[in-house]
């Protein structure tokens, strides 16, 4: 693909130059026409490269330049005479680019700690939604997990947290939150219509045409509803019982942290997770 963009760039600028302008038609309107854009998607550079209009548009933080025609975009990187011109460009929008990253990092702070703030002042709510825990023995706190049944690293993280919860006497109380396509909903529906018990839902296997039931409905809607006021589009999340704080991501060794255990390997390697499905 890559080879295919630049062997048709070196084809537009053999083809001489076009007289008309090829950036007057180039704006966020137009782009969204041709793809989705996230909220908050802004221009930050727009230039004339031959018959190509050189767009670079910051989303979440970082830079993405695209190549615009009459009535068509690109994604890709561009060379002209020997010349990367893409690098070229994203080169001289570096103080640009930091000044976004660091604009993205603190809003994703902010919202990470509204988040916080809101599941402290609903903590009878999060009790409500849990559907089954993991109990060892006497457990003198707890910690809650938001979880998608189809989510890999939801799946990874829980056995990292049934050894934390042994070993310092904490209950895992699991919130299903299907929120990334069918499968995972029709996978919640297998679980609470099914009465699976933590045990079980661990060993879960996606079964097609799972009949719903009341229970599920109930449950789903109020979950779905909960976490839609947070704006939460990803999983896994823990909450510390009193919601004093929150780990976004399946980084374990941030849950220990806030727990105030060592971590062994001193790893401080963060996750997003998984995303929703757009």
């Amino acid at each position: 693909m890559r080879w295919m963009l630049i062997i048709f760039v070196f084809l537009l600028f053999s083809a001489g130059v076009s007289a008309a302008p090829v950036c007057t038609h180039v704006d966020l309107d137009w782009l969204s026409q041709q793809v989705s854009l996230p909220m908050g998607a802004k221009i930050v550079h727009k230039k004339e490269q031959g018959e190509l209009c050189e767009v670079v548009l910051a989303l979440d933080g970082e830079l993405v330049p695209l190549y615009a025609g009459k009535d068509f975009l690109l994604a890709g990187k561009l060379f002209k005479d020997k010349k990367f011109i893409t690098r070229e460009t994203l080169e001289t929008l570096e103080n640009v680019a930091r000044k976004e990253r660091t604009r993205a990092n603190e809003k994703k702070a902010l919202e990470k700690e509204s988040r916080r703030v809101f599941f402290q002042q609903n903590l009878k709510v999060l009790e409500a939604l849990t559907l089954f825990s993991f109990k060892p023995g006497k457990a003198e706190s707890v910690l809650y997990v938001v979880t998608d049944p189809n989510c890999s690293h939801c799946k990874k993280l829980l056995p990292d947290l049934e050894l934390v919860a042994m070993e310092n006497h904490l209950e895992i109380k699991v919130i299903l939150f299907p929120l990334l396509g069918p499968k995972s909903r029709e996978m919640a529906i297998q679980t609470i219509c099914g009465k699976l018990s933590y045990e079980d839902y661990a060993q879960i296997k996606f079964q097609p045409d799972t009949p719903g039931c009341e229970p599920a409905d109930r449950l789903l809607e109020k979950t779905m509803g909960f976490f839609s006021r947070t704006n939460l589009s990803f999983v896994p999340v823990v909450i510390s019982g009193d919601a004093s704080w929150v780990v976004e991501g399946s980084n374990i060794n941030q849950v220990k942290q806030n727990l105030g255990l060592v971590c062994e390997d001193g790893s401080n390697v963060s996750s997003n997770g998984c995303e929703s499905v757009p």
